[in-house]
């Protein structure tokens, strides 16, 4: 008998509270989105600018904070607990340096911006927003590391609520620091940003409570006892953790690529594309979140040793996802003008729906292939078979994606740049349907090939040891 639950209940009992979760943190940008759009289509456009690099830098330690999901899955799957308190605190080191490395790195935005080439009032605007995005980089990735613990036990409903009440924090700084409410000053796009920062770290704080001072996980894996460094522990977590990261930090560079090709059209053409990025990550963010199923379930059942069961969840999994992506794509399909109205002014609205009713088409194509791609990759890592996706990825965004945007993009348009996502997602997709088909990538779990703790340290005290002669 299974000792995993792989359910179709249990897996929407994962995936469902992160589809909120996920809703709530795209809704996050979308509201700055929407809050800032009103103040018009220069602060609309410098804000997707600023979002999009802000998480293409912020995105490669947003990978590496995912490693602690799958190693916190496979201890969970093993009935190893201490080994989740070990795990958890070999990621929260992680989390704490790559917050510092986020704050060496802010000197780039203004190179990075000015690669860009957009008029120079969105450039103005955009290095405004990101300077406070990323000074608040430790926060998130804080934040990133708690989400991840409680994703790898399959507990996944704390980060819901947590992720609503982040949303609504989100909206109330917004409110009083775009506008200058309540006798703060007036910041525009700044205090968008700074409003989710500071969500940010309330919700960080509350979590790192939970995990450590006021949580059950704080007794039922005696997390406190845990806190010690352990080097070889950590070593495997950053090898794990790495690809993952790599992956989507030169992902996300090609999507910056994309970004600022689509900029040199017009700040028109860009708004429109910021509006639809936002509308199609509603999508992406419900991809992502069976994506999470798909990790932590594979990881249990990988650190249970039952690899057939990693099998059934990642066929299980796919059912559901391609019933949720029929849906958005009959929204998208049919409501681009509604869409476009919650993002864009009356004023603007006619002009840039024509740029974005097209886009939506293309959207509806990818929404398969996209799901697909994140699916499988969520199941590569839950087994820890990282390597491979971020080979595949940077293939096919770095040889493949950009390639294709500089031819296409002057022949064709605002168009033909979008339809080069289609080839991207297509190529990625099924290169990793052919890797899951096959068995090289269900390893054994990380932490069974790890001696414990305690016969570590003997050996290491073993080898200061000094032998006479």
């Amino acid at each position: 008998m299974a000792k995993i639950d792989i359910s179709y209940r249990r897996i929407c009992q994962i995936a469902g509270p992160v589809v909120v979760t996920n809703f709530s943190y795209t809704m996050m940008g979308a509201i700055d989105t929407i809050m800032v759009g009103h103040l018009g289509v220069s602060a609309l456009a410098a804000v997707g600018l600023g979002n999009m690099i802000s998480f293409s830098l912020l995105s490669f330690f947003w990978g590496l904070t995912s490693g602690i999901d799958a190693l916190t899955a496979q201890a969970f799957g093993a009935r190893d607990r201490d080994g989740v308190g070990r795990v958890f605190f070999q990621g929260l080191y992680l989390a704490l340096m790559c917050g510092v490395v986020i704050l060496a790195a802010m000197p780039l935005v203004r190179m990075l911006l000015g690669w860009v080439d957009a008029s120079p009032e969105v450039e103005r605007v955009a290095l405004e927003f990101m300077n406070v995005r990323l000074f608040g980089g430790i926060t998130v990735v804080v934040l990133w590391a708690c989400d991840n613990f409680y994703r790898g036990l399959g507990r996944t409903t704390i980060m819901m609520w947590c992720g609503m009440a982040q949303l609504v924090l989100n909206c109330s700084f917004n409110w009083v620091l775009i506008h200058g409410r309540l006798g703060f000053p007036a910041m525009g796009a700044a205090g968008a940003a700074l409003g989710t920062v500071l969500a940010q770290l309330a919700i960080a704080l509350f979590l790192l409570g939970s995990i450590l001072w006021f949580g059950r996980v704080r007794h039922e894996f005696s997390m406190r006892r845990h806190w010690r460094f352990q080097p070889e522990l950590f070593r495997r977590m950053v090898r794990l953790s790495v690809p993952i990261g790599v992956q989507t930090g030169l992902e996300m560079g090609g999507v910056t690529v994309f970004l600022a090709v689509v900029a040199r059209l017009g700040d028109a053409e860009l708004a429109a594309t910021n509006a639809v990025i936002q509308a199609w990550s509603v999508a992406f963010m419900g991809a992502l979140a069976l994506a999470v199923g798909s990790t932590t379930l594979v990881g249990q059942c990988v650190g249970a040793r039952e690899p057939e069961q990693a099998r059934v969840v990642v066929r299980r999994v796919s059912r559901l996802g391609y019933g949720l992506m029929a849906v958005f794509g009959v929204v998208y399909l049919l409501a681009p003008r509604q869409l476009m109205a919650l993002f864009v002014t009356a004023e603007d609205l006619p002009r840039l729906v024509e740029f974005a009713r097209p886009l939506f088409t293309v959207v509806v194509v990818c929404l398969l292939f996209d799901l697909k791609f994140n699916l499988l990759s969520g199941a590569l890592r839950g087994a820890g078979d990282t390597a491979f996706s971020m080979w595949v990825n940077i293939t096919s965004a770095w040889l493949l994606f950009v390639p294709a945007l500089f031819f296409a993009t002057p022949r064709w348009g605002l168009v033909g740049a979008w339809s080069c996502f289609v080839l991207h997602l297509v190529a990625m997709s099924t290169l990793l349907e052919l890797r899951v088909r096959g068995s090289r990538w269900l390893h054994e779990p990380v932490l069974q090939r790890l001696p414990p703790p305690e016969v570590a340290s003997d050996r290491l005290a073993a080898e200061r040891v000094v032998l006479p002669p």
